[in-house]
């Protein structure tokens, strides 16, 4: 990754802003953008300072497959512009922890149709549970609660509801929310 940019809150009014401002930053980066919501179970560890490093290679794992998936439509010749990965997680201190990830639409190839938006959340939904079992060692459910949606910028009618989901989705996480950005994928 080229970048891994991190800050965490402590959950005061200051702290929501912040969260809020991140939040914000990620709709106006991208027309589309595509949230997933998850629950990452860590394998358990006698030390609690072990936990962020599981985190960061998590998140390197999604990284890599991300930009992975993005050149193989690139090779196929078809369009995946880069995208910043947004991710936003609740307190770190138990093997278990709700996060939210989101990134640029576009890089997936979801289109204009529902369907295939469905199938390109559907395949980051796949990269996210393969690179929890990675890390985790878990065969299964290293990743559970999967949720997706995306947010268009464009569709007047249809913007309000999914970006009120997705607020509920980080209001609903533990204090300390840590944010952080990694390198552009694609």
């Amino acid at each position: 990754m080229s970048h891994y940019l991190s800050a965490t809150t402590a959950g005061n009014l200051a702290d929501v802003a912040h969260v809020r401002a991140f939040l914000q930053q990620a709709v106006d980066h991208y027309p589309r953008l595509a949230a997933f919501g998850f629950t990452l179970k860590l394998p358990y560890r006698e030390n609690l300072a072990d936990y962020p490093s599981l985190m960061s290679r998590f998140h390197t794992e999604v990284w890599q497959r991300t930009d992975e998936y993005s050149r193989n439509r690139q090779q196929t010749r078809r369009h995946s512009p880069p995208t910043v990965l947004r991710w936003i997680w609740g307190a770190t201190s138990a093997p278990v922890c709700r996060m939210v990830l989101m990134m640029n639409l576009d890089t997936l190839g979801g289109e204009n149709t529902s369907q295939l938006n469905d199938n390109a959340l559907q395949d980051m939904s796949e990269i996210i549970c393969d690179a929890g079992q990675t890390v985790s060692g878990i065969r299964y459910d290293a990743v559970t609660n999967m949720a997706s949606l995306s947010i268009s910028r464009s569709d007047r009618g249809s913007f309000s509801s999914p970006f009120n989901q997705l607020k509920a989705w980080i209001q609903a996480m533990d204090a300390p929310v840590t944010m952080v950005r990694t390198g552009i994928a694609g």
